[in-house]
């Protein structure tokens, strides 16, 4: 998918600038593919916790870990995104791919993804966007009409969730067309 491209993209980014041993939480994985993925393709990433709501999706999860011999170097965890159960200062990295749409208060999940997040650590946080005539017409209309009680924000609201947060060197990267993405990008400040 091209957001788990842009994800391993923006961690090769950070890996030739000095980051490495890194511990890495992808919240709201599904059935794991992203999690799986930078666990596998990047040594430098020491373990990947996956976190979901569904169990079905985290025993897909754990599944796909045994098959493919991984269970050193991941793990997955039914959990909420807006009440994170890890302590606080555990992450290098957090991804969060898609999935922020369906978060009832985006501003708790953004909280906790701060709270969990090391000092210096990243946030990669990739969802539809719905800032131009196409995207508002498959995100707000299509997408909200199959899937009810979602909510895909502005690029305007997601800088103002992770600035209120306290993120700071906030980037936002356009892609996409088919549909259109927005990927937020932040650090915690060291």
């Amino acid at each position: 998918k091209p957001s788990y491209r842009r994800v391993l993209g923006q961690l090769r980014h950070w890996i030739r600038r000095g980051m490495d041993n890194i511990k890495m939480l992808d919240v709201g994985c599904g059935t794991g593919t992203l999690t799986l993925q930078c666990a596998g393709l990047i040594p430098q990433i020491q373990h990947t916790t996956g976190l979901d709501m569904s169990d079905n999706m985290i025993a897909k999860a754990q599944e796909k870990t045994a098959r493919l011999g991984m269970e050193k170097k991941a793990r997955f965890t039914v959990g909420d995104a807006e009440n994170l159960p890890f302590k606080d200062n555990s992450f290098d990295v957090i991804s969060c791919c898609n999935s922020f749409h369906h978060y009832p208060h985006k501003h708790r999940a953004v909280a906790e993804m701060f709270r969990v997040l090391k000092d210096g650590g990243h946030l990669i946080l990739i969802d539809g966007r719905r800032d131009e005539p196409f995207g508002y017409f498959i995100f707000e209309i299509c997408v909200a009409r199959i899937e009810q009680h979602v909510h895909h924000c502005t690029d305007k609201q997601f800088h103002r969730l992770l600035d209120r947060a306290g993120f700071v060197d906030i980037s936002q990267q356009k892609f996409g067309v088919c549909p259109p993405a927005l990927m937020n990008i932040a650090r915690v400040k060291k």
